[in-house]
């Protein structure tokens, strides 16, 4: 058998084989799609891997990526001239650049040069599409809006980061507007890795609250950083909720797709909570009109009964003098018999006076006294009446018609039946 020659490499001789068998296969920078992930930063350049993705989220493959200082400027430009977008976690972008060895290190990567913003945008609204799909495949984008709103809803719960612009607009909103608020605040994370999940549980979270609605609101900002209002988590949780969801996000043209399944969708976190602001003013407003129409109702009803009451007194008054006049005739009549009644009652009821003051003279104990009897009484003034009231030596006072007599008693005599 021919013997087979065999090929000999050092590493720097292999990495450099592998380099150019590269360069000649691809012929050149190569545009690649993907999705961003572990993106950091380093003196100025910026690193990431672009990942592939099956259907369950699972890493299928990835490249390592570095976008030089150099090429950074250009490539951030025509993401902010696309809208603003960015290079953050999870975004689906398509890059061009070439796939080099970095011999020294020994490892594979892509040496970004270019992006094209479009593949992006298009990703986006793919992804949103995909999902107003499939709620409306499961009847879901009517949903919050058939709940019904309190007449007077003064009770919020209040969604978004904590002491954020959208927060401090809400609020000094509703602080203006003259009526009494009671706002349950939960805090959010509401763009960036993970946000999703932090909206949707906020939410759950004030479903549990004694409120009258839900209002999920964020300032103003770039298709990307509002992109997690048209994720499905968010959507979903939105749709599914118990209580009326109203929506203040600061999007420029498009509407997210919480927008599309809350129950009143408002462009900014202040015209939301103006929208509230103005429900609860026409219950105010009603009110105010019904006691206002009351208040005329009474008024006309007042003017109308005084004047029906001034022409019956008028009446009243012309009966009540005719009658008044004839009473008084026999008031007159009545009285003149009432004097002579009088006069003759008087004179019996003096002549019995002078009959009873004679009588009551005839038993005067004074009178009685002076006819030589006298009365006698211990010394707590207590008259004696039997012998059996007083004992040997009591002090007895006996009373005569001209005085007091006091004594000691010696004896006593009892008087027998026969005596």
């Amino acid at each position: 058998m021919p013997v087979m020659s065999v090929i000999h490499y050092t590493v720097s001789e292999l990495m450099s084989e592998t380099s150019a068998a590269i360069k000649e296969r691809l012929g050149g920078p190569v545009w690649v799609d993907g999705e961003i992930s572990g993106p950091r930063e380093s003196r100025g350049h910026f690193y990431f891997d672009l990942v592939d993705r099956d259907e369950d989220g699972s890493v299928v493959a990835k490249v390592p990526v570095a976008l030089w200082s150099r090429n950074r400027v250009k490539v951030e430009e025509k993401l902010r001239s696309a809208g603003g977008l960015s290079l953050n976690e999870g975004v689906s972008i398509r890059l061009r650049g070439p796939l080099e060895i970095w011999i020294a290190g020994g490892r594979l990567q892509l040496t970004m040069t270019d992006i094209d913003p479009n593949f992006t945008l298009e990703a986006l609204e793919s992804q949103r599409e995909k999902v107003l799909a499939a709620l409306r495949k499961e009847g879901l984008l009517d949903r919050n809006k058939r709940l019904a709103v309190a007449e007077m809803p003064t009770t919020i719960a209040l969604i978004t980061a904590d002491e954020s612009a959208a927060q401090a607009d809400f609020l000094h909103s509703l602080q203006n507007s003259g009526i009494s608020w009671d706002v349950r605040y939960i805090d959010a994370k509401v763009q960036g890795n993970g946000a999703e999940i932090t909206i949707a549980a906020a939410i759950r979270t004030a479903e549990q609250l004694d409120v009258d609605l839900i209002a999920v609101v964020r300032g103003g900002g770039s298709k990307l950083d509002l992109a997690v209002f048209d994720h499905e988590l968010v959507a979903r949780t939105i749709a599914t909720c118990s209580l009326p969801v109203f929506t203040g996000i600061g999007h420029e043209i498009d509407i997210s797709v919480a927008d599309i399944v809350a129950h009143s969708a408002h462009k900014t976190p202040t015209a939301c909570a103006e929208a509230i602001i103005d429900r609860a003013a026409h219950v105010i407003q009603r009110a105010e009109d019904a006691w206002r129409e009351i208040s005329f109702l009474i008024v006309d009803t007042l003017t109308s009964e005084r004047l029906r009451l001034s022409n019956f007194a008028h009446r009243a008054a012309l009966g009540g003098k005719n009658r008044i006049q004839i009473h008084f005739s026999r008031l007159a009549s009545q009285s003149a018999r009432l004097s002579r009644a009088a006069i003759t009652a008087q004179r019996t009821e003096t002549a019995r006076l002078d009959l009873l003051t004679a009588r009551v003279q005839a038993v005067d104990p004074i009178r009685t006294l002076a006819r030589g009897w006298s009365i006698t009484r211990n010394a707590n003034g207590q008259i004696i009446r039997s012998v059996e009231d007083v004992k040997e030596n009591d002090t007895v006072i006996t009373t005569v018609a001209d005085g007091s007599i006091t004594t000691t008693v010696a004896t006593i005599e009892r008087r027998t039946d026969n005596a």
